[in-house]
């Protein structure tokens, strides 16, 4: 009983919390840099860094910025970054201590950092929310609120109901919301930020249901949602609120849509978030290595003018990018057809590169030994490049946005193909796990595959035969 009222409790609080006019102020939109400054104080002989890290992930950008700011004799450092917006930023010191706030274009958020306690002391825009943020965001991280439940914790889900499954989701998330109200520590504008991020937690994790118990239950059973399921959490509209937009209004938007349309709640975002939403859009054209062109700068100056500059740079930055990959034939991406079955598949991804041999490399975004090998052949691929042709492929298990973001700088020929085909290619070649390589002869002939990067020498002597 004690439970259950308990939990009650802290479901009527965070209720209570979201009909409250919110203390978090709303977006504030700028073309002036977000200052970051602040003093390293209490430091060990051994504690001092010659420069410390300012990084941020706003919400129009997959990217982050990161900003190098130098320590004076003193300790003082000062950083600014173009973020336009309200958006999510951390210092990093040493490589280790990474602590976490948020930053307010125009405005200056100044940090006392000691080095022996590691207590931050923050001042400037949205201070109450940046001290509990910078000194308690790593114990209340959204991540950590299912922590139960992931990894090797799965196995508590074996054999629930989806009803059952939406249980334990919703008693995670009030008692994530206990924690909070309970902690004194915690200033009422940190809850208001983190409340959100929990809710947008729950409810990903709401509908991934039949995923995820088919894969507690190791691929067995069927997951049918039942009448209700979404009714505790359809009306949270946390895509409205000023705390989730801070960290993911670029993309609150499409949020909104598709949590309306999968819980039949109403999810909304306020009107003042269409200039973020339209520099989004433009942003992402030109992650996709797409310059902008004079329509798009027309419309930017009526849809978001305060992002022009920042537009207008990251055009320039892309241009320059684009004509040096065309100067040197340094990253292609070739269009295969949806329509291809079969062994035509790999017949059509080597078919451009007749009369050269070619190195296929079967790698994904997420895959960090893909990723390590890639540097690794980075001095075989200088001695042969123009020979051989390196060939990357992957497929849809790799976020397309990522994919655009990172092919470019994986010089070569890229196909980006659809799961279908990716596990074709897979079964083709008996592929268990990435990266995977295939070697074709001049002729077009498969002459070997390797499961994992064989390393440099292997490689240079097949690609010269």
């Amino acid at each position: 009983m004690k439970r259950i009222t308990l939990t009650t409790l802290s479901l009527v609080l965070t209720l209570c919390m979201s009909a409250q006019t919110q203390l978090l102020p709303s977006l504030t939109y700028s073309s002036r840099p977000a200052r970051v400054s602040g003093k390293l104080i209490n430091m060990g002989a051994d504690q001092k860094p010659q420069s410390v890290n300012i990084v941020s992930n706003p919400s129009w950008s997959t990217d982050e910025l990161s900003q190098a700011a130098t320590v004076g004799a003193d300790g003082t450092f000062t950083a600014d970054l173009d973020v336009c917006v309200n958006s999510r930023a951390a210092i990093i010191i040493g490589g280790q201590m990474r602590r976490e706030f948020i930053i307010v274009p125009g405005g200056e958020v100044k940090l006392s950092i000691d080095m022996q306690t590691k207590q931050i002391s923050c001042d400037g825009p949205l201070a109450a929310l940046n001290n509990s943020m910078a000194n308690y965001y790593d114990e209340y991280n959204e991540r950590k609120l299912n922590a139960e439940i992931n990894g090797q914790g799965i196995a508590k889900l074996r054999g629930m109901t989806v009803t059952e499954y939406g249980n334990k989701l919703m008693q995670l998330y009030n008692d994530g919301v206990k924690r909070l109200n309970d902690d004194q520590r915690l200033s009422p504008e940190f809850r208001e930020y983190m409340i959100p991020h929990y809710q947008l937690v729950t409810v990903a994790l709401m509908t991934g249901f039949d995923k995820l118990l088919k894969y507690a239950n190791q691929g067995q059973g069927e997951y049918t949602q039942p009448a209700g399921y979404f009714d505790r959490v359809k009306d949270w509209n946390f895509t409205s609120k000023n705390g989730f937009l801070y960290s993911n209004g670029g993309t609150a938007a499409d949020y909104a849509r598709q949590l309306s349309a999968s819980t039949g709640g109403k999810f909304t975002v306020p009107a003042s978030l269409s200039a973020l939403t339209a520099a989004k859009k433009y942003v992402a054209k030109l992650e996709q290595l797409s310059p902008l062109t004079a329509a798009d700068f027309a419309a930017v100056k009526t849809e978001c003018p305060v992002f022009e500059k920042m537009l207008t740079n990251l055009n320039a930055a892309t241009k320059a990018r684009v004509e040096e990959n065309e100067r040197n034939h340094l990253f292609s991406h070739h269009q295969l057809s949806a329509e291809l079955k079969g062994d035509d598949i790999f017949k059509a991804i080597i078919a451009p590169f007749r009369g050269k041999m070619v190195l296929v490399d079967f790698w994904a975004t997420w895959c960090g030994p893909c990723r390590a090998a890639m540097e690794t052949i980075k001095p075989v691929k200088e001695e042969l490049w123009g020979k051989v042709a390196f060939v990357y492929v992957t497929g849809e298990t790799s976020p397309q946005a990522l994919w655009n973001k990172m092919a470019p700088d994986i010089h070569g020929d890229h196909y980006y193909v659809t799961a279908a085909q990716w596990d074709t290619l897979l079964k083709q070649f008996g592929v268990q796990g990435i990266p995977a390589y295939v070697v074709v002869d001049k002729a077009g002939n498969v002459v070997t595959k390797h499961i994992g990067y064989p390393g440099n020498d292997v490689i240079r002597e097949e690609m010269n035969k």
